[in-house]
């Protein structure tokens, strides 16, 4: 779970520096990324394993985690076009928020709350 946790932060970190330079492809793949690690997070703490892949955490997210699911699943095709379009600001802002949701609705590590804020 640290692991996990230290992942986050990193490219939670990361994605809001490149943000403030101004580089919204590289902020908005490193914001989904975090939110991915966040999604490994909340899966760990409930169910004692990792996904293995974004097939696998949308399955889970899906029956465990609606809410996160509905989040994620909406930001997903910002990052997968992320690697071959422009990207615009309000959608590095688009998934800031939805990062901002996940954690104010469930329990996560204070680290990652006071990135967050």
């Amino acid at each position: 779970m640290e692991e996990v946790e230290k992942t986050f932060l990193e490219e939670y970190l990361g994605a809001k520096d490149e943000a403030g330079k101004e580089r919204y492809k590289n902020a908005t793949i490193l914001f989904s990324k975090s939110i991915f690690a966040l999604c490994d997070f909340l899966l760990y703490q409930k169910l004692s394993k990792l996904p293995k892949n974004h097939s696998e955490r949308f399955r889970l997210l899906e029956e465990y985690y609606p809410d996160v699911y509905s989040v994620v699943d909406t930001i997903f095709t910002h990052y997968t076009d992320a690697y071959s379009k422009p990207v615009l600001k309000e959608t590095c802002e688009k998934i800031q928020d939805g990062i901002k949701k996940i954690v104010g609705n469930h329990e996560v590590p204070e680290a990652i709350k006071k990135a967050v804020r």
